[in-house]
């Protein structure tokens, strides 16, 4: 099978680490002085063992440069790994690099990606996933793995998700440990739920994962569940209930106890950071419905403030 891979962040490089230490051909695409340090030096990943990506395991193309037509209809399969808001400036990359009857896969935070591939590539060919693997990335470059979990894959209500079950095969295959969800709004929403309790509390508060689990702030993750978890029941999007929610929190952030978040490590850095996918876009999808979402609309202004 032949894999690209656009966007080289923490989570990005861990996924095309993992695919090195496979047979399958490996394509991918990098942009800016950090894509071209990679291409020359290659990938360290740190976890339990270090490993790194030799350059010339893989083919490179860049951004800045003249698209390689020899990688014109060559991939089986594209991630997508970029952060949400560049998720729609990589389908052009997408388009060129994915065969007829490949599929292209965003793994981003957020709502709104499968709705954007499907609008290019059609339900057959367009898929999302969500990950529970945690990284960073050190200011020298290399990529601590420090939480490994697991990749839910799904596709449109129209696709035959089964069509996923050799991506499946290659993920596991890859030590990524991957399963597929039959009910994608569900996949997307309890993920992104995930997301909105942690990411911008501990992001605002400067604090890693673990950190959240004191009383006080460990309230107001799960009072930001409980305010979209209404707007999911408005959509008809079955999520965790509140028991279930809370235990997950639990186990994922005493999994996760020293990590800082990506929204804490965007704003430490002076990045722009996800909110308009996350906490705002479920505050304007709340309007639509006549709920009001006031601790979300609080996190989403704040976090803007800070950084868009």
């Amino acid at each position: 099978m032949n894999i690209a891979v656009i966007g080289l962040g923490s989570i990005g490089s861990v996924f095309a680490s993992q695919f090195a230490t496979t047979d399958h051909p490996l394509h991918l695409h990098v942009r800016g002085e950090h894509g071209a340090m990679m291409a020359l030096d290659g990938i360290t990943v740190h976890a339990d063992k270090s490993f790194t990506l030799p350059p010339q395991r893989c083919f490179w193309s860049f951004e800045e440069l003249d698209w390689p037509e020899q990688q014109t209809d060559w991939a089986d399969v594209v991630f997508i790994c970029t952060k949400a808001y560049d998720v729609s400036a990589s389908l052009d990359v997408a388009e060129l690099t994915v065969r007829k009857g490949g599929i292209v896969v965003a793994l981003a935070n957020g709502l709104g990606h499968l709705e954007t591939l499907v609008s290019r590539f059609g339900h057959d060919q367009s898929a999302v996933a969500t990950t529970t693997h945690g990284a960073y990335r050190e200011p020298s470059g290399v990529v601590q793995w420090v939480g490994k979990g697991g990749v839910e894959l799904s596709m449109s209500p129209l696709a035959n998700v089964e069509s996923l079950k050799p991506l499946e095969e290659l993920l596991n295959e890859a030590g990524l440990n991957a399963t597929i969800h039959r009910e994608v709004h569900s996949m997307v929403w309890d993920k992104l739920i995930l997301n909105l309790a942690v990411n911008p509390i501990a992001a605002l508060a400067g604090l890693t994962n673990g950190e959240l689990l004191s009383t006080n702030l460990f309230s107001t993750c799960m009072e930001v569940y409980r305010e979209a978890s209404n707007v999911a029941k408005a959509e008809r999007i079955d999520v965790l209930d509140e028991v279930d929610f809370e235990n997950r929190l639990r186990h994922v952030l005493e999994a996760t106890a020293d990590n800082e978040c990506s929204m804490l490590q965007d704003l430490k850095a002076g990045r722009t950071t996800e909110i308009a996918s996350m906490n705002h876009a479920v505050v304007v999808l709340a309007e639509r419905h006549g709920l009001r979402l006031p601790l979300n609309q609080a996190l989403a202004a704040m976090i803007t403030a800070c950084h868009p």
